[in-house]
């Protein structure tokens, strides 16, 4: 099954996922055993280890992570939502199933676990970062809208941008572009290079309603070098 081409923002949000370790039985030898090889896409230390701890819910998300490391994405998917069930239902187990779903384009699995995600925990920036790429694969405009700002709200830089945009040429809002300006900010103060060269841009030429201003212009450019370099 082919991968999507998600944007920067949420294959890091998954990888995250795919790397997030529970410290319960992190230093158990089945355990480390069960995590190194997975990486590498074998998955006998893990079953094995389970045979002895069926209900740990770390086993069964490694083991489905061994999985989808040696392409068998249909098993990973059953062994990450095993996890979620040995759980008790886990937000952190959902998150990491979902991101696995969502990098073998299964967005409605993934949005499913998300939206119980941010149900449990309204303040999950990633959780609302990645339901809002999610969203955005299934052509659900309204909803990845929804989701992005609250991303955006939350300190996500990459969703900032993107509802900068989103103000700037009137895709979903109407045009306002000193609220254009305001997210173009909020992303680029927290790091994101391409708000900064966007601002940069902005202050040197103006645009209706913002006048060129040089002294913010060089401020951004100089935060550009020193991001970039």
């Amino acid at each position: 099954m082919p991968r999507p081409a998600i944007a920067v923002m949420a294959v890091a949000a998954i990888l995250l996922a795919a790397g997030a370790a529970r410290a319960a039985g992190a230093t158990d030898d089945g355990t480390t055993r069960c995590r190194s090889e997975a990486h590498r896409g074998l998955t006998a230390a893990c079953e094995t280890a389970l045979e002895t701890r069926p209900h740990d819910p770390e086993l069964h998300a490694l083991l489905g992570e061994a999985y989808f490391a040696s392409g068998f994405y249909g098993e990973g998917l059953q062994s990450l939502h095993a996890a979620i069930d040995a759980s008790g239902g886990d937000a952190d187990y959902r998150y990491r199933f979902a991101g696995f779903a969502a990098l073998i384009n299964e967005f409605t699995k993934a949005t499913d676990e998300l939206e119980r995600v941010v149900a449990a925990r309204p303040r999950d920036v990633r959780a609302w970062a990645l339901l809002a790429v999610c969203y955005r694969f299934m052509k659900d405009d309204a909803r990845a809208l929804h989701a992005g700002r609250r991303a955006a709200e939350l300190g996500d830089a990459a969703e900032a941008y993107a509802l900068a945009a989103r103000y700037a040429t009137g895709d979903g809002l109407a045009r306002d572009a000193r609220e254009g300006q305001r997210w173009l900010r909020r992303a680029a103060n927290r790091g994101y290079v391409a708000a900064m060269q966007d601002l940069a841009d902005l202050y040197a030429t103006g645009r209706p309603g913002i006048p060129p201003d040089p002294a913010r212009q060089h401020y951004w450019e100089d935060a550009l070098r020193q991001a970039t370099n």
